[in-house]
């Protein structure tokens, strides 16, 4: 039987860490917005820019994380939620690793020095976390579905392919993250990603899901108002961006996990 964390405790750091995260995405798009529209405010900052746009989003590739193992460290116990973690982030990094020395299963890419240091000199440390994090809460949601374990890993894995409609375009072109060494069909992005983004979920999943003792059982809305938050900062800078395609596209594949869960009956909907 899992251990649940110190009532207290563990609610001032749920609400600090899920707080942090919506302040950086907050900040994020407000820092984004006054560079585009009112460059004299970056022109005054001088020497601090960098800082003023690396710290935010340091912060919040960190809080993503441990909000989310916060979310389920209640429902899997330490040692199941641990192991999400390593797992999530281990898959995660190795494909990045493969990808950018390859090129496979995404397709030719490498990450700008904006997030440095980096693993291996090619992938950022910060990554990997964000594998874990939004398998977790894609597994989470495919769970609510009631869907058996097959259809339910499937169907995680289809989430994380429908959060990176959004997110590619946001940080390959309209954040410098990551950039694109090929012509793709979508801002620059190869059709292959999307197949290898499927692909390295289904691992992830397929990790959390029969090695790691299945997915997470909460009725808890504070997974879609993360999922939220997260799509709000892609969706937030591809429409600053000016890529209205993905805008359209990603907020349609982001609201499609949420309005899954939404069909279902009154007395089946997450509680609060």
């Amino acid at each position: 039987m899992s251990t649940t964390p110190p009532g207290r405790t563990y609610r001032l750091l749920l609400i600090a860490s899920a707080a942090t995260f919506a302040a950086t995405v907050l900040f994020s798009l407000g820092g984004i917005a006054l560079m585009r529209h009112a460059p004299i405010f970056a022109a005054r900052a001088g020497g601090l820019l960098p800082w003023l746009m690396k710290v935010p989003t340091w912060l919040n590739l960190t809080a993503l994380p441990l909000v989310v193992f916060l979310i389920y460290v209640r429902v899997l116990g330490t040692k199941a939620s641990v192991f999400f973690l390593v797992w999530g982030s281990f898959v995660g990094m190795m494909a990045e690793l493969i990808g950018t020395g390859t090129g496979y299963p995404f397709g030719e890419y490498a990450y700008t020095a904006f997030l440095n240091p980096k693993i291996m000199g090619a992938v950022p440390f910060f990554i990997p976390l964000s594998w874990y994090a939004v398998s977790a809460l894609s597994l989470d949601f495919a769970a609510r579905l009631d869907l058996p374990r097959g259809q339910r890993i499937l169907v995680a894995a289809l989430y994380m392919v429908l959060w990176d409609v959004a997110l590619d375009p946001a940080m390959g072109m309209g954040f410098p993250i990551w950039e694109w060494r090929v012509e793709g069909f979508f801002y620059g992005m190869p059709a292959l990603n999307w197949v290898g983004w499927y692909g390295t979920s289904l691992v992830l999943v397929w990790g959390y899901e029969i090695l790691g003792g299945g997915p997470p059982r909460t009725s808890s809305r504070w997974p879609m108002w993360i999922w939220i938050a997260n799509g709000a900062l892609s969706v937030g800078i591809c429409a600053l961006a000016g890529l209205g395609a993905a805008v359209l596209a990603g907020a349609v594949a982001l609201a499609i996990p949420l309005l899954a869960l939404w069909r279902r009956t009154p007395d089946q909907r997450p509680a609060a």
